[in-house]
C-alpha cells in the first residue's frame, strides 16, 4: 500500500510539531533509530521547517546509538526501537512508548508459500532449513538476509522470535530497509522488518505464522517504538510528546498500519 506525500508529511508533523509560540523559538535536537525514521517517511526538514517553525535538527542512528547520544548530551529527544535497560532509568531516562509496529517474516512474491510456522522461521534464520522446496516451496536456495545485529529490528526479531536459536545469515544490511529492498531481488532470499517499512515495497510478500496474519491482534510479534527523554519531559519537549498522541496523529499510525499506544 502506497501513501501519498501529504499524508506522510502529516504523520512527521505529528510526531515532531509543537505548538508556534514554542517552536518560533526553540531547535530540538533528535536522535532517531534508522527503522522510525524508515518507517514514518523520510522528514523533508526544509519544508518542516517552514510549516512549524521549529528548527529540528535530525540523527539518524541504530537505537543504541540514539540513546547514547541522548545520555551525552547530543539530543533533548531521540526516538528508539528497543527497551530501556535497567541502567539507563537508573541514569534517569524516561521511555513514552508512541505505537507499536508488527515484525513480519518476508520475501519476494515469486515465493509461493503463504504459511510458515514458528519452527520453521526458526529453522529458516538459523540454516537448518536450507531450501524452499523443504516448507512447500520451490527448490530454491534459501538466502538469509537480516539487518546488522546493533539494530532494534535484530534484537526484537532474535527475542521475540527465535528462542535458543541463534541466527545465521548470509548476507548482512545496514538497515531494516535495505535488508527488504535486497530481498525483493535475490533469488530465495528471506528476511525480516516492521510491516510499516515492508508497506512501501510491491515486490514483497509477508507471511503470516501459525495461520496468524500480522494485522490481527493476536500476532504476537511487534516491536514498540519509544521516545526517550532524560527525566521526565518538560516544556517543548512535552508539547511534542503530547502533539505525537493527538487524535489526528493516532489516526495516521492506523493507516500506516501501526498501533498507536493510546487508543
Amino acid at each position: 500500500m502506497r501513501y501519498t506525500p501529504h499524508i506522510v508529511l502529516f504523520f512527521v508533523l505529528a510526531l515532531f510539531a509543537p505548538s508556534p509560540s514554542l517552536a518560533a523559538r526553540q531547535v530540538i535536537n533528535t536522535s532517531v533509530s534508522s527503522q522510525i525514521a524508515e518507517a514514518f517517511g523520510h522528514v523533508i526538514l526544509d519544508d518542516f521547517k517552514e510549516t512549524t517553525g521549529l528548527g529540528v535538527n535530525l540523527h539518524k542512528f541504530s537505537s543504541h546509538i540514539a540513546i547514547n547520544r541522548l545520555k551525552n548530551g547530543f539530543s533533548e529527544l531521540a526516538a528508539i526501537s528497543t527497551s530501556l535497560s535497567p541502567e539507563d532509568r537508573k541514569l534517569g531516562l524516561v521511555a513514552i512508548p508512541i505505537c507499536k509496529d508488527p515484525m513480519v517474516v518476508v520475501a519476494a512474491k515469486a515465493i509461493p508459500v503463504t504459511n510458515l510456522t514458528l519452527d520453521q522461521v526458526r529453522q529458516l534464520f538459523s540454516g537448518f532449513i536450507t531450501n524452499w522446496s523443504e516448507v512447500g516451496g520451490p527448490d530454491l536456495p534459501v538466502r538469509v538476509i537480516t539487518p546488522i545485529k546493533e539494530t532494534g529490528a535484530f534484537d526484537n526479531f532474535e527475542r521475540q522470535a527465535m528462542g535458543a536459536s541463534l541466527i545465521r545469515f548470509d548476507y548482512e544490511a545496514a538497515k531494516s530497509s535495505a535488508a527488504v529492498e535486497a530481498a525483493s531481488y535475490i533469488p530465495g532470499a528471506v528476511t525480516f522488518a516492521t510491516r510499516s517499512i515492508v508497506a512501501k515495497y510491491s515486490n514483497i510478500k509477508t507471511f503470516t505464522i501459525d495461520g496468524v496474519d500480522p494485522s490481527s491482534p493476536d500476532y504476537p510479534y511487534a516491536q514498540t517504538f519509544s521516545f526517550v527523554t532524560r527525566g521526565e519531559p518538560s516544556g517543548v519537549i512535552r508539547e511534542v510528546i503530547n502533539y505525537a498522541m493527538s487524535k489526528e496523529a493516532r489516526e495516521y499510525m492506523r493507516i500506516r498500519g501501526i498501533t498507536p499506544s493510546i487508543q
